[in-house]
């Protein structure tokens, strides 16, 4: 089954959402990566997001001279309350809080030290926990391959095909 429509991305998520227990923010995060990808949204631009290029009444994001459709109002919903977030939950280190910013995804205040966004290293770690947790939910892989997607609203530049095994 291919991941290329907003029912499937909210089945998905829906179903992972008890694996995340105590964790809300990192869920509200890697949810709204997860669909941000789903709305086409390239790995290398997902950082480059910055709340002014949300434009919510036209339903686009445009980075970088590129305009993503967003293709579900979960999308905006999720923005709100990743925006309200002051801080996400890490394995190692409990609560780590966020830098103030301009940016979607602020990075941690340690993080933001060193560099003003999130490295790519953040977003592809929460689409590897969202199918580590759909396989231990439901004992089915979502597999992900480097190629593009040609069809509108899938996942595309790091994820061709998301298909569940």
């Amino acid at each position: 089954m291919r991941v290329d429509h907003p029912d499937i991305i909210k089945d998905v998520l829906t179903t992972i959402r008890s694996e995340y227990g105590f964790n809300h923010n990192r869920y509200i995060r890697d949810s709204l990566v997860f669909w941000l990808m789903g709305s086409g949204v390239h790995l290398y631009n997902m950082s480059e997001i910055k709340n002014s290029d949300i434009d919510r009444e036209k339903k686009l994001i445009t980075v970088n001279g590129t305009e993503y459709q967003i293709i579900d109002d979960e999308v905006l919903r999720l923005i709100d309350e990743w925006s309200k977030c002051v801080y996400v939950e890490s394995e190692r280190f409990g609560p780590v809080y966020l830098a103030d910013g301009e940016y979607l995804f602020r990075p941690t205040v340690v993080d933001a030290l060193f560099e003003e966004k999130s490295s790519s290293g953040v977003f592809i770690a929460a689409i590897r926990r969202i199918s580590e947790h759909y396989f231990d939910a439901t004992g089915k892989r979502i597999t992900m391959t480097s190629m593009g997607v040609t069809m509108p609203g899938v996942f595309s530049d790091v994820v061709e095909i998301i298909e569940i095994e």
